[in-house]
């Protein structure tokens, strides 16, 4: 006979063995039980997630693409651990071409304490804008608008966000019901073609930000952001990039991990 297994992975069994809540209780939830809803790519294989039939409306698979004229995203040959590349324009764009990319559809929020993890790398540090984090909707043209007037584009959205029209250090940039947020100068610049993790983490309407490095090693997190968000609006997991002149710009993406609770 077969060695039984857990027939109801939930945080009320979890419980029973854990003996309560201790210091690993969180991990193994997140990990464990049904009551976390988990979405995570790696891109590994030569094709994004559900274009296996092809053809143009294929191409970006379970995403949703976003862009002004040619931004795509596609997985690059032969890379450790493997790797999408989200491109602003086939080549050099136009000035401020860009592309969106987001998991539809709706499906998280602050009141359910979603959380994006994305390892990311950018190409060149020159002349681009790059946002991580939620966007109220797929349509946007970037949650941010003016990062140095802290103005916004989209309703509700809280993303990282490094744009060369206002220096070259990553920030934290929410906006909630259309008003924005004190954004927050961690004065922390990437590194050209080098990974780094960037976290954005929900609470309500509250927000926190975490970095690490290449090895995974944290070298940042932020205070929780105050009226970061609408704790019950909901979002899609987003990463953007836009050209600030006519040049071409990518980001190679490693993995994308988003995690919320089911209920709230």
């Amino acid at each position: 006979m077969a060695e039984p297994i857990q027939l109801a992975l939930s945080r009320e069994e979890l419980n029973k063995r854990r003996g309560g809540r201790d210091g690993l209780y969180g991990l193994y939830e997140s990990g464990l039980t049904w009551d976390i809803v988990h979405f995570f790519d790696d891109f590994l294989g030569d094709k994004i997630q559900g274009s296996e039939t092809g053809g143009a409306t294929q191409a970006s698979g379970i995403y949703e693409i976003n862009t002004g004229v040619d931004g795509a995203i596609n997985i690059l040959a032969d890379q450790p651990n493997g790797v999408a590349e989200l491109r602003a324009s086939d080549g050099a764009g136009a000035n401020d071409e860009y592309c969106g990319l987001s998991l539809p559809e709706r499906g998280f929020t602050g009141d359910r304490n979603a959380v994006i993890a994305v390892r990311l790398a950018i190409d060149t540090l020159t002349t681009y804008k790059v946002e991580v984090g939620f966007a109220q909707l797929t349509t946007d043209n970037g949650v941010v608008n003016g990062l140095g007037a802290n103005t916004a584009t989209a309703t509700n959205g809280v993303v990282w966000v490094v744009d060369t029209d206002d220096g070259g250090n990553w920030q934290n940039f929410g906006v909630k019901a259309g008003t924005p947020a004190t954004k927050i100068e961690d004065g922390k610049s990437p590194t050209a073609a080098t990974f780094e993790t960037l976290i954005v983490a929900l609470r309500d309407d509250n927000a926190k930000f975490i970095r690490l490095d290449a090895s995974g090693g944290q070298t940042y997190e932020s205070a929780w952001m105050t009226g970061a968000v609408t704790a019950t609006t909901q979002l899609v997991p987003w990463v953007f990039v836009q050209v600030r002149d006519a040049v071409d710009r990518n980001v190679q993406i490693d993995f994308i991990d988003v995690r919320a609770r089911r209920t709230t």
